[in-house]
């Protein structure tokens, strides 16, 4: 594994389940210790409730509100809040109020970015 540096706007771009994922870092960057995309999700958008087997799932919101639900609890996280979910517990997550939001999406081990990429429509 080597280093890198991806300038602002570099990246694969994904249109996948409702959202625009901008991949960052692979697994296979990082040896599958982790990926990391930047996403744009719309007004309205419903992540219906889902489980990732084996992989934890992080947010760092950069602009707008989402509120979820993860297990039996719900949650909001505003402009510079960090959201974490579990492994193996089902969660879900809905784009608050009237702004889209822009959120970084960390997930390790990484195996979300490979679905995004096998099953989202690439632009460009």
């Amino acid at each position: 594994m080597s280093w890198f540096v991806r300038p602002a706007g570099a990246g694969d771009t994904y249109d996948f389940d409702g959202a625009t994922f901008t991949v960052k870092a692979t697994g296979e960057d990082t040896e599958g210790r982790v990926s990391v995309m930047e996403q744009a999700a719309p007004v309205g958008l419903v992540v219906a409730p889902h489980t990732h087997d084996g992989e934890d799932e992080m947010f760092h919101v950069l602009a707008g509100r989402v509120g979820g639900r993860c297990g039996d609890d719900e949650f909001t996280a505003h402009p510079g809040g960090f959201i974490f979910l579990p492994r193996d517990v089902e969660h879900s997550l809905w784009v608050l109020g009237d702004e889209p939001v822009r959120m970084l999406t960390i997930c390790g081990p990484a195996k979300f970015d490979r679905l995004v990429r096998d099953q989202g429509r690439r632009r460009g």
